[in-house]
């Protein structure tokens, strides 16, 4: 998406303690002020709300009134929200697809320990993989990493797959790598149409 020349694009953050109704009322205060949210991202880690949103507001709306409007959230519900606003000046375009065409998956299980994150992130870095998407969860003592990762700067898939196998070895975690395109058409959920 490309900002027009009489709006403005700004990234928002918020951050709370979990409750019921945090995304209608961010997003009710938003249209408010005739901002067009393009982008979200959000989730819930132990009991707390975060969210990213790339929302497009008209020029003469300032972040003085963006930030008025969220702040009048806090006002009315418990427990307070954390807000915070970047104004974002460059032309950002953001693509049809959520991933490029090279996206693959990779996904990490082993037992959960100190350590495990920067294991498998510190081992993308060295090689070249560009994290685009990573998400976690804990179940009894295993604990699984899921990352959407970006080959394009590594030294491509047949040698990453060589080195998985290596660090799976070494490191005692077990390892699966997909195209983005498999995973998702084994993992898609079809719903009947009414």
């Amino acid at each position: 998406m490309e900002t027009e020349a009489n709006s403005q694009l700004y990234a928002i953050s918020i951050m709370s303690k979990d409750r019921i109704g945090i995304i209608s009322d961010v997003s009710q205060r938003i249209s408010q002020l005739n901002g067009n949210i393009a982008d979200i991202r959000q989730s819930v880690l132990c009991g707390y709300f975060s969210m990213i949103l790339l929302v497009t507001f008209p020029s003469q709306v300032t972040q003085l009134m963006i930030e008025t409007r969220l702040n009048e959230i806090n006002h009315a519900r418990e427990p307070k929200l954390s807000c915070s606003l970047r104004s974002i000046s460059e032309t950002i375009v953001l693509p049809t697809s959520t991933f490029p065409d090279n996206t693959y998956v990779l996904t990490v299980t082993g037992q959960d320990k100190v350590g495990f994150v920067a294991t498998v992130t510190t081992f993308c870095a060295q090689n070249g993989i560009n994290i685009l998407d990573l998400s976690t969860t804990r179940r009894a003592d295993e604990y699984v990493m899921i990352l959407f990762i970006d080959l394009m700067q590594s030294q491509g898939v047949d040698s990453i797959r060589v080195r998985l196998k290596h660090f799976s070895e070494s490191s005692g975690l077990r390892v699966v790598l997909q195209h983005y395109n498999i995973f998702r058409a084994v993992n898609e959920i079809n719903l009947p149409t009414l």
